[in-house]
């Protein structure tokens, strides 16, 4: 009953801070978003989104992020796989915002929205009101439930609607489609990506859905009456790197000198065993991130389909079993290839190095030229 009578009492403090802070708010307080260029960070490829909130009569500048994550948390990086870790709403002060955006070579764009008093009221007292109750943490998810999609909905609940995100311009576009310019920047976070990403994020998304990214935001209001034309408050952008990115022609190289090792005899069914361990090890993974994740997005993933049966390979070893196993296989890359654009699944091209690797690995060890070539010749004969 204390323990009540103390939250009560505390929960009433806090109410009545918060009353006297917003109620002080001047006319001239002014609401902005503030959106990050991706930075270098797994964590900071896609940009990141939030508020500001400067009133210079009560000496107030500060900002809302989302973004917040503590890698404090016990066993977070299981936590984050399985999806039920939480993210919450901090508030920084702006200029440490900005020095941590210039030392991170991340450029911050601003917009400041065009409101009334009651509608950048609102939006204070929203933020206000998540940051001192239990609303403050959330549970992440990368397509539906992130530092951008909490902004937006601050935005359309303190306009009662008025910013109507679900009439933007935007439009045919799967989730895994509005990822590829963020991912593309190198090819194993592109090829990470799009092994563990399953048939969910192949919907198309809907208008509002693209502002789980959050220069989707930045653009709508951008072509908007609610908000200024953007500024640029930190140009921080990174030194340009050369053109060509290694990281694209490096599984190339991998693959040809797997190939050509394979080539030797001696070699043959080490490569192979090696390649089918790699590829049993990705689908194992996988199929546990299916069963085990609470993130929708790591589930129904059709990738099990081409890396699993490398398993099989390493597990049967009988001659006339294990050549079916192989031959199986084989068909099930070739009738990948051939279903490459209709399958339910889009399936990335950075797979392609890898998949004809096996390929070429099942054809060399099944001695498939060999054969045909015997073949060929006692039907000339």
């Amino acid at each position: 009953m204390k323990r009540l009578v103390s939250f009560v009492f505390i929960a009433f403090l806090l109410c009545n801070v918060f009353s006297n802070t917003a109620s002080a708010l001047s006319q001239d307080v002014r609401i902005s978003l503030l959106t990050q260029d991706p930075g270098d960070e797994m964590y900071a490829f896609f940009g990141h989104t939030a508020i500001r909130v400067k009133d210079d009569s009560l000496n107030i500048d500060q900002v809302y992020n989302y973004g917040t994550f503590d890698f404090s948390t016990k066993n977070f990086y299981i936590r984050f796989i399985k999806g039920d870790l939480d993210y919450c709403l901090s508030i920084d002060d702006y200029d440490y915002f900005v020095e941590f955006s210039a030392f991170t070579k991340r450029t911050i764009h601003e917009q400041v929205l065009d409101l009334s008093y009651e509608e950048r009221y609102n939006v204070v007292s929203l933020l206000e009101t998540c940051y001192n109750t239990p609303a403050r943490y959330y549970r992440y998810d990368f397509l539906k439930n992130n530092c951008s999609t909490k902004i937006r909905d601050i935005i359309a609940d303190a306009t009662n609607n008025r910013s109507n995100f679900a009439k933007a311009d935007f439009g045919g576009e799967t989730f895994r489609q509005l990822l590829k310019p963020y991912v593309a920047r190198n090819y194993w976070i592109d090829l990470g990506i799009n092994l563990l990403m399953g048939m969910e994020t192949d919907k198309v998304a809907n208008p509002e859905e693209y502002m789980f990214l959050p220069f989707y935001i930045f653009d709508f209001l951008e072509n908007s009456d609610m908000a200024e034309k953007s500024v640029i408050i930190v140009d921080a952008t990174p030194d340009k790197k050369a053109s060509f990115d290694f990281s694209y022609l490096a599984p190339w190289l991998i693959v040809i000198f797997l190939a050509g090792l394979s080539l030797w005899k001696k070699a043959r069914k080490i490569v192979l065993y090696f390649v089918s361990v790699v590829f049993s090890l990705i689908g194992l993974l996988i199929l546990a991130l299916g069963i085990y994740s609470l993130h929708p997005a790591l589930g129904h993933n059709m990738n099990i389909i081409w890396t699993i049966p490398a398993l099989l390979i390493l597990i049967i070893r009988k001659n006339k079993l294990a050549d079916f196993v192989r031959y199986a296989y084989l068909a099930i890359m070739l009738l990948i290839f051939i279903n490459w654009f209709w399958l339910p699944q889009e399936m990335s091209a950075t797979f392609i190095p890898w998949m004809l690797c096996m390929m070429f690995l099942l054809i060399t060890d099944l001695n498939i030229a060999g054969k045909l070539k015997n073949r060929f010749r006692s039907a000339k004969h």
